[in-house]
């Protein structure tokens, strides 16, 4: 037996089934359930489809259960004109014989029908009897088996009413609304079954003889080698061990340009594999891997139930109780009042019309095709209580670094000193920044790959590192060049020129390197990082969604607030993790919150935040202290995020207003005895279908923008715009402006 906080999926839908079904679940896994009479049904049909010649067999039941249905109507409609005529006009002999006649026949034409549309009724009721719950599907069973109970005790006594067509059309009507309900519901995992289908089954193993042998994907285990060849989806999450290739990764990071990758690199299963034949370690197989845990995520948000969801769940545990009392009172009323045969139909009319499942499907259809959306726009909802907050929330507070900066150092500035030669202090710069992986080494190396004058020609021996501090390195003819932070510089008895410690302190808040030899500093390099490409756009649309921004980062006050400044956010600087917290508890005082950070040095703060948003997070799926990811590596996901959710929000509104109305209502025409069982059933059909077609229409949220490219123009020309001019010229040269730097 499965635990209950285990969840269990309808085996048509893929949607979670009602907590109470994982109690009373089979021992077997194979065992196969459905959350509906409806997913039982087309799933037969479904299944029937995949086997040669079985398909033709399914339709033929339903399409069976409705001739049927049409010649019981048409017996009916002779039947019933006795009450339109004088019954004079029925005494004759053969008059007589033909009543007789489309008794019987009605009565033979309508028990295919309960075997054809009854059977996955019951089958229903059962289920919920065995996991002691009572839904509509037993009401609408027990008026049907009213209703025919009633009619063939009238065909074997030879008189009374008989009603074998509201049974047929009643059940005709049910199914046909439930087919078209699971219709809509599988729709909702359709994108999550899509996105498992791209998974190869088989994949190449490498042997311990040398050679690579075709197995199933689910065999694989950690540490087995894989060949992955051009045109290839990776099947599992792995790290290459030989080849490089270009891989398109949007599936996993919707990056829209693809990336190379070469021995070391991490890859996602799910991702294509462009150009390049590779050998991967296997890191996480198949169910453990990139695309399966982010199903599993969709899958698991779609079992977790939000405030409007709860809402009509507590409303559903009294609802059938008050119908039932409704449905007996109105029948007693009117059977009394109008004889047995209108009572019967009062009754039947009662329980078909109060039948919640518009009701049951307000909220949960919404946000099942609201997350799946979500993920296709690139985000993932940890649960849909997720997806109602944020819908919510009237604040937003960023992260600096990482969010609404790229975290990514680049050079601003270039001073030499005094009768220094610049191309020479440059190329030195060069020589010890590539012996570096350091980010700001990454900088000085790819600022000097853009000028082609600018080579490594200067002859010494290997970069030596000195950690937190820089790098040294012993050149022909100049002894000891030296690389690194001013204290480093320092140390090493370097002094510092007058001229340039001017220059320095025009732009104090730059981060800095310096570069030096023979008992002098020869030149500095100026940093600044750069700010997201779709940053100035992602707070813009923030702001017209009527958001109040703040802006909340650890990195120094005197960096942050020119940012904050520029965009009109309200700054605070020097925080620590816990003064964030902080200010976001003071901040819930003027309604819910959420925290946009980059998921790594910012989880206290998305915990604490009602909605916890992790940027760049494709990679890692699993950050446990975010509500929302973005999978995307853009911040612009985050605002249409936030227009998913309130759209989410008002459909389910106007969702659950509709059925409120719509029970209310028709309960009450029902118990007055003017509405047929008929038009209550159709009337309840379309009920479900006005539900459902509604929500569907999230699954046509406009796109979310295009992303930018990783390695966006910006960064280049930020780059190639980087200025080199000696301490005498500093004076007459711009500075950059302020944008910040990690510290």
């Amino acid at each position: 037996m499965k635990k209950p906080d285990s969840p269990r999926y309808c085996a048509f839908c893929g949607l979670p089934l009602p907590a109470t079904f994982r109690w009373q679940a089979a021992s077997s896994a194979a065992d196969v359930e459905f959350c509906c009479s409806g997913c039982r049904s087309v799933a037969s049909v479904f299944d029937a489809e995949q086997e040669a010649g079985n398909s033709a067999r399914a339709l033929q039941r339903l399409g069976l259960a409705i001739f049927f249905t049409m010649n019981v109507l048409v017996f009916a409609m002779d039947l019933w004109s006795r009450d339109l005529y004088p019954e004079e006009s029925f005494t004759n002999p053969l008059a007589t014989s033909l009543r007789e006649l489309f008794l019987w026949a009605s009565l033979l034409f309508s028990v295919p029908v309960v075997y054809l549309l009854g059977g996955p009724i019951a089958q229903g009721v059962w289920q919920s009897l065995r996991a002691r719950i009572v839904t509509t599907d037993l009401l609408i069973l027990a008026g049907v088996i009213a209703a025919y109970s009633y009619s063939l005790v009238s065909v074997l006594r030879g008189e009374g009413h008989v009603y074998f067509e509201v049974g047929a059309v009643v059940m005709v009507f049910v199914s046909m609304g439930r087919f078209l309900e699971a219709k809509g519901k599988h729709r909702t995992g359709a994108s999550l079954d899509r996105l498992t289908q791209l998974l190869p089954t088989q994949v190449r193993k490498l042997e311990s003889s040398g050679t690579f042998v075709e197995v199933a994907r689910d065999t694989l285990r950690t540490g087995d080698v894989v060949r992955i060849v051009p045109g290839e989806r990776f099947a599992v999450d792995g790290i290459i061990s030989l080849g490089r290739a270009m891989v398109d990764q949007q599936i996993v990071t919707g990056e829209s340009v693809a990336v190379e990758k070469s021995v070391g690199d991490r890859v996602f299963s799910g991702t294509l594999n462009l150009d390049g034949d590779l050998r991967v370690e296997v890191t996480a197989a198949d169910g453990q891997e990139t695309l399966s845990r982010i199903v599993d995520m969709v899958r698991a948000a779609r079992s977790v139930k939000g405030r409007h969801e709860r809402l009509a769940d507590r409303i559903a545990v009294v609802f059938i109780p008050v119908v039932c009392l409704i449905a007996i009172v109105a029948g007693w009323w009117h059977g009394r009042t109008q004889g047995l045969d209108e009572g019967l139909m009062a009754a039947l009319s009662v329980v078909l019309i109060a039948c919640p499942c518009a009701l049951g499907m307000a909220t949960p259809m919404a946000v099942w095709t609201a997350l799946g959306r979500a993920a296709q726009g690139g985000l993932l909802f940890r649960s849909g209580v997720v997806l109602e907050r944020l819908a919510e929330i009237r604040c937003a507070c960023f992260d600096k670094t990482g969010t609404l900066t790229t975290g990514i150092p680049t050079a601003s500035s270039f001073h030499v000193a005094a009768n220094a030669d610049p191309r020479q202090v440059l190329e030195l710069a060069h020589l010890l920044a590539s012996g570096s992986n350091h980010s700001l080494s990454k900088a000085i190396v790819a600022y000097t790959g853009e000028h082609a004058d600018i080579t490594s020609g200067a002859e010494g021996s290997l970069v030596t590192t000195w950690p937190g501090q820089g790098l040294s390195c012993e050149v022909t003819d100049l002894g000891v060049v030296y690389l690194g932070n001013r204290r480093f510089l320092e140390s090493q008895g370097l002094q510092f020129p007058a001229e340039l410690s001017a220059a320095i302190q025009e732009s104090p808040l730059l981060q800095q390197v310096f570069v030096g030899w023979g008992n002098r500093v020869q030149g500095v390099v100026q940093f600044r990082e750069t700010l997201r490409p779709e940053a100035a756009q992602a707070l813009a649309e923030c702001r017209a969604l009527g958001l109040d921004l703040h802006l909340l980062s650890g990195d120094l006050s005197a960096r942050t607030i020119p940012l904050g400044t520029q965009f009109g956010l309200a700054t605070a600087g020097s925080l620590l993790p816990e003064d964030k917290t902080l200010s976001l508890q003071t901040l819930r005082a003027r309604g819910l919150v959420a925290m946009i950070g980059d998921g790594l040095n910012d989880a206290p703060a998305l915990a604490t935040a009602d909605v916890g948003v992790a940027l760049g997070c494709g990679a890692d799926v699993s950050r446990d202290a975010a509500g929302v990811c973005l999978l995307a590596d853009d911040l612009r996901r985050f605002p249409w995020a936030v227009g998913l959710a309130r759209q989410t929000l008002r459909i389910v509104k106007q969702n659950l207003f509709w059925a409120f109305a719509y029970n209310t209502i028709g309960i009450a025409l029902a118990a007055v005895g003017r509405l047929n069982p008929i038009w209550a059933a159709l009337a309840m059909a379309l009920s479900s279908i006005l539900v459902i077609g509604n929500s569907l229409r999230l699954a046509h949220f406009p796109e979310p923008p295009p992303l930018v490219p990783r390695t966006s123009p910006q960064l280049a020309t930020a780059t190639r715009d980087f200025t080199l001019h000696s301490a005498d010229t500093a004076s007459s040269q711009p500075q950059p402006e302020l944008v910040g730097a990690r510290t």
